[in-house]
């Protein structure tokens, strides 16, 4: 498994930590090329350049915008609901694995910025991270962990900062409201340093994919990568490490999850499709339906959702906000795991993601991306099957008459 580590001892802003997401390796030019398919309106660049501080070495980046007409650090920012963000990511041709990640991030923030002002998470308005370089902040980190091929995020604790930062709505005290209701998600320090150490848009990506630091983490360090802050002068560095681990190889990989479930009979296909599609956004890892039979003899629907422990307030949330269920039963399970990895392939008609489980160390079952194979089939007009073939099978040459052996 290959693992990203925090160290978010200095804090954690969304610059700082698409910084140290390239300082690790992530290729430059591939992130500029993927984040151009968001058609954000205006021009942008990201300035990326080697600084230092307190002689440890790094990446500072700055995202140059036309919108704002100068470095994004400004407060200068044009506003944005959660459903213009959604649209923007949605309809973008990035993969659709990098559009769950940016949408995770941006519905826990919508959602702690919903309760601060006293609104819906659709109608929130962003300020600062409504602003073009907070979005590239966020879907560029969501690029980077596609290619580096994160396996899984952890941290130890969060510093979050003592004082006063200024914002849209004046001078606030830190934690920032939105950066304290995240902080509920993750363990954190406070009054560390003497400034805002963790932004709301740095909270929002911890709360949203990281996970506590197992114990012992055994594995080789094959990377490591230092954000910059533009901070200066502070007793505490202002940087952000994170540290890439292969684990030691298992045969699976167990680990403890939350299922959600409850019984409904008095909803339409069409509204426990829309519930579905909730859930997922509110963090499930996994949302099924199952037929059942109630008391009385009511045919009715099971609706399942599996998540992580610590959106498990989310999805219930969810669940009671978009269902009609007056009740929801929990339990805990430990789910095992083989080891998998994904891989672009390049076939004559496009790109096709293939997903390869291990078991005994070795390959043990392959299977082409579907939304890939899906997108290929659509543009070029062969048949799905077939496109699932050339993921599998680059090399080989397949006509009409290859669906016939999937």
């Amino acid at each position: 498994m290959r693992a990203l580590v925090y160290d978010c001892s200095a804090g954690i802003s969304g610059d700082m930590n698409l910084a140290a997401l390239i300082d690790l390796g992530a290729d430059r030019e591939n992130l500029e090329r993927e984040l151009s398919k968001l058609h954000v309106h205006g021009e942008w660049k990201l300035e990326c350049r080697r600084a230092q501080q307190h002689g440890i070495r790094g990446t500072r980046i700055d995202v140059l915008t036309e919108e704002e007409g100068h470095s994004g650090s400004s407060h200068a920012h044009h506003h944005r609901t959660m459903a213009d963000i959604r649209k923007l990511i949605e309809t973008s041709a990035l993969s659709n694995t990098v559009k769950r990640t940016a949408l995770s991030i941006f519905t826990l923030l919508a959602e702690a910025e919903a309760r601060v002002h006293g609104t819906t998470p659709e109608e929130v308005h962003f300020h600062e991270v409504g602003a073009v370089d907070s979005i590239i902040d966020i879907a560029g980190a969501a690029i980077c962990l596609e290619m580096l091929r994160v396996d899984a995020v952890f941290t130890g604790p969060v510093e979050l900062g003592s004082g006063t930062v200024t914002c849209q709505h004046g001078t606030m005290p830190v934690p920032a409201p939105a950066t304290a209701l995240l902080a509920k998600h993750f363990r954190a320090t406070l009054n560390g340093t003497t400034h805002e150490a963790t932004t709301p848009t740095g909270a929002a990506y911890i709360a949203a994919l990281a996970q506590p630091v197992p114990s012992p983490l055994a594995g080789r360090i094959t990377a490591t990568g230092y954000g910059i802050g533009h901070r200066q002068g502070l007793p505490v560095p202002n940087i952000l490490r994170v540290i890439l681990v292969e684990t030691e190889e298992e045969e699976t990989s167990p680990e403890l999850l939350t299922e959600l479930c409850a019984n409904i009979d008095d909803m339409t296909p069409e509204q426990t499709a829309y519930l579905a599609e909730k859930l997922m956004e509110a963090g499930a890892l996994d949302t099924w339906q199952e037929s059942v039979c109630m008391k009385k003899g009511r045919l009715a629907v099971k609706v399942c959702a599996l998540c992580q422990p610590e959106q498990t307030d989310r999805v219930r949330e969810a669940f009671f906000r978009h269902s009609s269920t007056p009740g929801i039963r929990q339990h805990g399970m430990l789910r095992h795991i083989l080891r998998r990895e994904s891989a672009p392939v390049h076939t004559p008609h496009g790109t096709v993601h293939v997903k390869t489980s291990f078991m005994h160390g070795r390959p043990h079952y392959r299977k082409a991306e579907f939304e890939d194979c899906r997108i290929l089939a659509e543009k070029t007009g062969l048949p799905l099957g077939q496109c699932q073939l050339m993921g599998l099978f680059p090399t080989s040459s397949h006509d009409n008459d290859a669906t016939d052996s999937v």
